[in-house]
């Protein structure tokens, strides 16, 4: 029978999980919040999961939802039997709500997440949202947004009052953003995840906030530009730049046939937190531009291979190489069985690691390990347990066996 092996889930449900549902599961890797009842209680050991966030007993006698569940009046009004809800995510209550509606024999909510509800209901949701952070909002309920968010100003200009903005994911502020209306349409701020923001738009945005731990701020120093993407250089496209400052959080790659010139006439400083690849006759140049002392900068003598998702390479990938190549691998790297260490002590060079290289025995991990230049990462060898039989999912968000 085919099996599978499970990794990097966002929610395993197994509320409604039997033996015969999971019997073809491997085993999980990573997984964020696990819900279970307790009847199926004795079936988290059976996954063989590994990497737990959190795990929630949903109560005896409650439904389970997931996501977010908004509660005003009309909802309120159309329950005609006690409601018991176990939910995952955030609950909205709008203002339009009154304390009386709010009945612990209507509605009760065991929750893992948060509340947001208006200031007037603040003293009379405790009985009910058992479990929960609560938080009040002033104005507007608020507004949630998810993944990457950009707060532009015709954003703000067509909110109609003050809004608490909730940005699950990562948050950047437009250069141009007005800080004035700004301050005026958002009452409240409350990011999980990243935010991007200019220097002179930091110590506004901190008032907005009542916590800081949820949401890392990077911040782009004054005139610099920020650069989105991987940005990779050689002697024609690196003349667009004149004497910038730039800042960038993914990796920069100068080709080989940059020169010195060039280059220092391109940037007048680079502020990354992330890597710069670069040949090594300008690697004294990339030095001098960082403004960050932990900047990592890998540089090449030849050339060089750049691994940053999964790939699989063979000896015949290896011996079709011209010479001793540099690998950067950020990702993942499997070699083949048949992959030669004499080969791969004649074709790389080095090798900088801060992902990972999975080997099919000991002798090749030894071989990976005397080509390291940079060992931030992972080298292991692959599991010969059901060759063939097995497959692999990967990145689910919400899984229910």
């Amino acid at each position: 029978m085919t099996r599978q092996r499970i990794g990097n889930i966002g929610l395993l449900n197994l509320s409604n999980a039997t033996e015969e549902s999971i019997q073809g599961i491997e085993g999980i890797d990573n997984v964020g919040l696990v819900v279970y009842k307790k009847e199926t209680a004795h079936l988290l050991s059976a996954l063989n999961m590994s990497n737990i966030g959190k795990t929630l007993l949903i109560p005896d006698g409650f439904s389970f939802f997931n996501g977010i569940l908004n509660i005003d009046r009309a909802y309120l009004e159309s329950i005609k039997e006690p409601l018991k809800l176990c939910v995952n995510g955030i609950v909205i209550i709008d203002k339009n709500v009154e304390a009386d509606q709010m009945k612990r024999e209507l509605i009760q909510v065991f929750m893992n997440g948060k509340v947001y509800c208006p200031a007037h209901l603040s003293s009379s949701i405790s009985n009910i949202f058992s479990g929960s952070n609560v938080s009040t909002y002033p104005g507007e309920p608020p507004r949630i947004e998810n993944g990457k968010f950009t707060l532009t100003n015709s954003f703000l200009q067509a909110l109609d009052g003050p809004q608490y903005l909730v940005v699950n994911g990562v948050l950047t502020f437009s250069e141009d953003l007005n800080m004035d209306l700004f301050n005026e349409k958002i009452s409240n701020i409350e990011v999980h995840g990243k935010i991007i923001i200019h220097e002179e738009q930091e110590s506004i945005l901190y008032k907005k906030m009542a916590s800081l731990t949820t949401s890392p701020v990077s911040v782009i120093p004054a005139g610099y530009d920020l650069i989105e993407g991987e940005l990779r250089l050689n002697s024609r496209s690196i003349r667009r730049f004149k004497n910038k400052k730039i800042m960038t959080r993914k990796p920069m790659v100068f080709h080989a046939d940059v020169t010195r010139e060039a280059l220092s006439n391109a940037f007048s400083k680079i502020h990354s937190t992330s890597l710069i690849i670069c040949h090594e006759s300008v690697e004294d140049i990339v030095y001098e531009l960082c403004s960050l002392l932990e900047t990592e900068v890998l540089s090449y003598e030849e050339s060089f291979i750049l691994i940053e998702n999964e790939e699989e390479w063979s000896n015949e990938q290896f011996l079709a190489l011209k010479g001793p190549v540099n690998f950067i691998v950020r990702g993942e790297l499997t070699l083949d069985e048949d992959v030669d260490p004499e080969v791969l002590q004649e074709k790389v060079a080095v090798i900088d690691l801060t992902g990972e290289i999975i080997v099919s025995n000991k002798k090749l991990k030894g071989c990976i390990q005397n080509l390291l230049r940079l060992n931030d990462g992972n080298i292991r060898e692959s599991n010969k347990t059901n060759v063939g039989k097995l497959s692999y999912l990967n990145n689910i968000g919400e899984l229910s066996l």
